[in-house]
C-alpha cells in the first residue's frame, strides 16, 4: 500500500496537472476578465456588440418609437399653425337641369321650360390681426415641438443607459460564471483525488463528504449565476425588442474597466446636467410653449379684423340675346285727317332673331365681384374663449411645476447615484485587498491540507472565503462601472 506522505504527493501533482489542463480548457469556454478576452461565439450563438443592442433598441423599442411619434405629431400640428397665416381661399360650383315652371337665372323671369344652369363661386379671407393669436399660436406650437424632440431624445438616452447597464449586467454575470465553474472545476477535481485517497483508507471519510459538500455549494452557485446571466439577457433582448435565445452572447468592452476616482463632483455633474440633459430641455421648452398659449388665448378674445374677397358669375342654356333683322311699316288701319285730306298711319315693327349666348360670354359677362374689409368682435360665445384663456393659464403653472420637479428629482437622482458611486468604489478597493490577503491565506492553506496538516473543514472555510470575495470583487466592479454610466449620462458624456 502507498504510504499517505507519498499519496499527498501524487495526489498534489494531480490536481497541479489537472489545474493546468482546466486552465487551458477554461480560457475557450468562459469570458476572462475584460481586457484579456479570446473568446469566439459558440456554433449557432448570435453575438452582438454594445453599439448594435443600443441601434436595435433606438430602432424597435415600444417606447421610443412611440416618442418618435408624439414628435412627428407635434411637428405636423405646428405645420398646420403657420399654416393658418396663409388666406382661406374655398370655391363653389354647380350644375342643374331644371324643368317645369323655374326662374330663369340669367332674365330672373318665370319660365316653363327645360334648361340647364349652373354658377361659381370663389371667396377668400385673410386675417389682418386677431390681437397676435396666430402668430402666438404658431410659436407655442413650435416650441411644442422643440419640447416633443427633447422628449423623444430623453427616451433615446434613457433607453441607451439601460441597455448599456444590462450589456454590463450580462458581462458580468458572465465573468462571475466563469469564475463559479472554475471554483467548482477545482473542487471536483479534489472530490475525485479524495475517493481515490478514501478507498485506500489514507483518509478519513469525513474529509470526502466535506469536500462534497463544498462541491455541491459550488454548483449551487454557478446554477444561480447561470439563471441570473439568462434573466439579464432576457431583459436585454426585451430592450432591444428581439426574441429571446439561450444562444445570445455580447461581446467584451474594449476597454479597461478597472474602478478609478470618479473626476467629477456632484455640483460639477448637476451643472452639466442642466445645460446638456435632454430632460431639462424639454421641460423648459414646455413652460415656454404653455407662455405662448396663454397669450394666443388671450389675442382670440380681441376683435377680428381681416380681409374678404368674392367672384360669383352664372349659366345658363335659357340665356338668349336678340339680333336686329329690319323694320316693317304696318298699316293700323287707322287714318289721320288734315282737314282736308286723310292719310294711313303706319307703325313701325322691329324684327329681331333669338339666339344663344355661348357659355363663354356668360360666364365673362355675369361676373360679380366683391372686395371688402370686416371687423368680428367677439361679445359671447358661451364664455369659450375665456375658458380656454384660463385653462393656459393652469397648463403654464403645470409646466413650471413639472420643470421645478424636475430640476429637484435631477438633483436628487444625481446625489443618490453619486453616493452610491462612491460606496460601490470604497467597496472594491476594500475587497481587492481583501481578495490579496485571501489569495495568499488559500495559497497557505492549500499546501498544509495536500501535506495532510490540515482538516478539511478549515481548509473548505479557507476556500470558502476567497470563493466568495472573488466573486464579490467581480460585482463591485460592476456596479461601480454602473454607476459612473448613469453619472456620464447625466453630464452628457455617455460613452459606449
Amino acid at each position: 500500500m502507498m504510504s499517505r506522505g507519498k499519496l499527498w504527493i501524487a495526489g498534489a501533482l494531480l490536481i497541479l496537472s489537472h489545474a493546468k489542463g482546466w486552465s487551458q480548457q477554461d480560457s475557450t469556454k468562459r469570458t476572462p476578465p475584460p481586457g484579456n478576452d479570446e473568446r469566439t461565439s459558440a456554433p449557432g450563438a448570435t453575438a452582438y456588440s454594445l453599439k448594435q443592442c443600443v441601434d436595435s433598441a433606438l430602432t424597435n423599442n415600444p417606447t421610443v418609437r412611440q416618442s418618435q411619434f408624439t414628435s412627428e405629431i407635434a411637428r405636423n400640428s405646428w405645420n398646420q399653425q403657420r399654416a393658418n397665416m396663409l388666406p382661406f381661399i374655398s370655391g363653389y360650383a354647380s350644375y342643374t337641369n331644371n324643368g317645369g315652371k323655374s326662374v330663369n337665372n340669367y332674365t330672373n323671369t318665370y319660365v316653363t321650360e327645360n334648361f340647364n344652369s349652373g354658377y361659381g363661386q370663389l371667396q377668400a379671407t385673410l386675417t389682418v390681426w386677431n390681437g397676435g393669436a396666430v402668430q402666438n399660436f404658431i410659436r407655442q406650437y413650435g416650441l411644442l415641438y422643440e419640447a416633443d424632440r427633447m422628449d423623444w431624445q430623453q427616451a433615446k438616452d434613457q433607453m441607451t443607459v439601460n441597455v448599456i447597464l444590462a450589456y454590463l449586467n450580462v458581462l458580468s454575470l458572465e465573468e462571475q460564471l466563469g469564475m463559479a465553474e472554475r471554483q467548482a472545476q477545482a473542487t471536483s477535481k479534489r472530490v475525485e483525488l479524495l475517493a481515490i485517497q478514501n478507498q485506500e483508507g489514507s483518509i478519513s471519510p469525513s474529509d470526502l463528504t466535506d469536500m462534497r459538500g463544498q462541491l455541491a455549494s459550488d454548483e449551487l452557485t454557478v446554477t444561480s449565476t447561470q439563471n441570473a446571466l439568462e434573466s439579464n439577457k432576457l431583459a436585454l433582448a426585451q430592450f432591444m425588442n428581439i426574441p429571446y435565445s439561450p444562444k445570445l452572447e455580447v461581446e467584451p468592452l474594449g476597454t479597461d474597466l478597472t474602478p478609478a476616482v470618479y473626476p467629477a463632483t456632484v455640483d460639477q455633474i448637476y451643472q452639466n446636467a442642466v445645460q446638456n440633459l435632454a430632460q431639462v430641455k424639454a421641460a423648459q421648452l414646455h413652460v415656454a410653449s404653455a407662455q405662448k398659449g396663454v397669450n394666443a388665448t388671450r389675442g382670440a378674445m380681441m376683435p377680428n379684423l381681416s380681409l374678404f374677397g368674392q367672384v360669383y358669375t352664372n349659366y345658363s342654356t335659357a340665356a338668349a340675346s336678340q339680333r336686329f333683322l329690319n323694320t316693317t311699316y304696318d298699316s293700323t288701319g287707322g287714318y289721320a285727317s288734315s282737314g282736308v285730306n286723310q292719310y294711313p298711319v303706319y307703325l313701325p315693327n322691329n324684327h329681331f332673331a333669338n339666339e344663344k349666348i355661348s357659355f363663354g360670354d356668360q360666364i365673362n359677362n355675369n361676373v360679380n365681384t366683391q372686395v371688402g374689409i370686416q371687423l368680428s368682435i367677439p361679445i359671447l360665445n358661451g364664455l369659450r374663449a375665456r375658458t380656454q384663456y384660463k385653462q393656459a393659464r393652469v397648463n403654464l403653472e403645470q409646466a413650471k411645476f413639472n420643470a421645478n420637479t424636475t430640476i429637484t428629482v435631477l438633483r436628487q437622482s444625481i446625489e443618490s447615484y453619486y453616493v452610491t458611486m462612491m460606496a460601490a468604489f470604497r467597496t472594491y478597493s476594500t475587497l481587492s485587498e481583501q481578495v490579496k490577503n485571501y489569495q495568499e491565506s488559500f495559497r497557505a492553506a492549500e499546501i498544509k491540507y495536500d501535506a495532510g496538516a490540515m482538516k478539511s473543514l478549515d481548509f473548505i472555510i479557507y476556500k470558502t472565503n476567497i470563493d466568495r470575495a472573488s466573486l464579490n470583487l467581480i460585482q463591485a466592479k460592476y456596479n461601480y462601472v454602473l454607476q459612473t454610466k448613469v453619472l456620464d449620462y447625466f453630464q452628457g458624456v455617455l460613452t459606449w
